[in-house]
């Protein structure tokens, strides 16, 4: 897995800290925009960076939202 660099890693930050009591409908949008944010500051996430994220995260959600992970990863 790639090691993320400190501009990913503060996107990452702001995706959790935004992300918190967040349900899985408001998840998504949330994680497009913040793509769509680092792509305009010319910061491109690779899958391997996706799935660092995910796992980042990945002990917050719900036992239905960790089912949905393969799918967010797809969008990768």
């Amino acid at each position: 897995m790639s090691e993320l660099d400190f501009r990913k890693q503060l996107f990452i930050n702001e995706f959790k800290t935004m992300a918190k009591g967040k349900n899985k409908e408001e998840i998504l949008p949330l994680m497009l925009a913040l793509s769509q944010k680092a792509k305009k500051a010319g910061i491109e996430f690779t899958k391997d960076d996706a799935v660092c994220i995910i796992d980042q995260v990945k002990d917050e959600l719900s036992p239905a939202e960790q089912k949905l992970l393969p799918q967010l990863l797809s969008l990768f």
